[in-house]
């Protein structure tokens, strides 16, 4: 059910994110790569697509905004392409990242990424900043 949810997410998210492009969710809804990760989220015909958990920081963390106030972060996401061309979505919900591949049931592309990367999760990463700071 969680890998469901996550492939759910990610289309979403996706969407959310072509949607002021002209033909961008045309493209999202006619991208034939898409379609197992379409229907494992309608219909969960693939029954197993692995999703990658990991606990980045606490539930209870907080970060500290622009002005010093402390804000506890509750969710963030975003979309990691790997060197080899993988296209990952990245979820944190109370510290919790889940990690799954648009491109198929693997998740091996995104541990590589991990090892290569000093498992850095891929929401704070040096060369793009993401919303928040990470909480401590």
């Amino acid at each position: 059910m969680l890998s469901r949810f996550m492939a759910k997410v990610a289309l979403e998210a996706m969407a959310a994110r072509v949607v002021g492009h002209e033909g961008g969710q045309d493209y999202l809804c006619d991208e034939h790569q898409l379609d197992d990760l379409r229907d494992h989220a309608r219909h969960g015909r693939i029954s197993r697509w692995p999703v990658h958990t990991r606990h980045i920081y606490a539930a209870d963390a907080k970060t500290v905004l622009p002005g010093g106030e402390p804000e506890q972060v509750i969710h963030e996401s975003d979309f990691l392409v790997t060197p080899c061309g993988e296209w990952f979505f990245v979820l944190a919900i109370f510290g919790l990242e889940l990690a799954i591949n648009f491109g198929g049931p693997e998740i091996e592309g995104y541990e590589r990424w991990l090892r290569e990367n000093s498992n850095a999760s891929p929401l704070y990463r040096a060369d793009k900043p993401g919303l928040y700071p990470k909480p401590t």
